[in-house]
């Protein structure tokens, strides 16, 4: 999408164990919350006085959480985000007790292919299905060769249950403490868009709530990106 923007400059990042990023480490922790300080350690070297952010799925979701504790956020525009997965009390203390159960048992394995184009192919096979060239482009910068052949470089944390998430209360709550606008997109096809009694709940906690209805799945802003890049700079300008 940001090929087709007009008028807005982006600073693209790859967030802790995407692309080429490295994954937090290990001390740190692996939970969004504990994300947070590292995002703001990026603001702070960037010392701009203040911040618009665009983000997509997670980084939807972290630029909301990002803004429930930053002043300097100006804006959060989120395509196809409105908070983090919830989970209730007893079924954060029943996964801690899975992952308890499976402390010794750790996957590592790394899926290898003999070359790029199985790598597209197994990606537009996702969870969120792909043309070939949205595949090419979301995978392109954490892609890998070792003489093994072809792999996805993504931290293998990532593919980890959360060992813990927020209750839908604290969700609604951290979205209520956001001070600046967010501009919200929701893909009509998508997963979120069936759920729309949870969302609106929480759109009714955002003190200034701006949404949009765009046709497509959960990567239309990939795949028809001009719609989607007119509403950006609407906002934006």
């Amino acid at each position: 999408m940001g090929d087709v923007i007009e008028g807005v400059e982006i600073w693209a990042i790859d967030l802790p164990g995407h692309g080429r990023s490295e994954g937090l480490p290990a001390g740190e922790g692996w939970t969004l919350m504990q994300w947070l300080p590292t995002l703001g350690r990026l603001l702070d070297e960037l010392a701009w006085p203040s911040f618009d952010l665009l983000g997509h799925s997670l980084g939807g979701i972290l630029a909301q959480m990002l803004a429930s504790v930053d002043g300097r956020i100006g804006t959060v525009i989120a395509l196809d985000a409105l908070g983090p997965v919830a989970d209730t009390d007893d079924g954060n203390l029943d996964r801690l007790q899975r992952i308890y159960d499976n402390r010794g048992i750790v996957d590592s394995r790394r899926r290898y292919y003999r070359n790029p184009d199985q790598l597209w192919q197994a990606r537009m096979k996702g969870r969120f299905p792909l043309s070939e060239r949205s595949a090419r482009l979301l995978s392109w910068r954490g892609v890998g060769v070792n003489d093994q052949g072809w792999f996805h470089r993504y931290d293998r944390r990532l593919r980890e249950e959360s060992t813990w998430r927020l209750t839908e209360s604290q969700i609604r709550a951290l979205l209520g403490r956001i001070r600046c606008p967010v501009h919200l997109a929701i893909f009509e096809s998508s997963p979120m868009s069936q759920v729309m009694d949870l969302i609106q709940g929480r759109e009714a906690c955002v003190p200034e709530l701006y949404s949009q209805v765009f046709p497509g799945n959960h990567h239309e802003h990939m795949e028809t990106p001009e719609p989607v890049a007119r509403w950006v700079e609407s906002v934006l300008g």
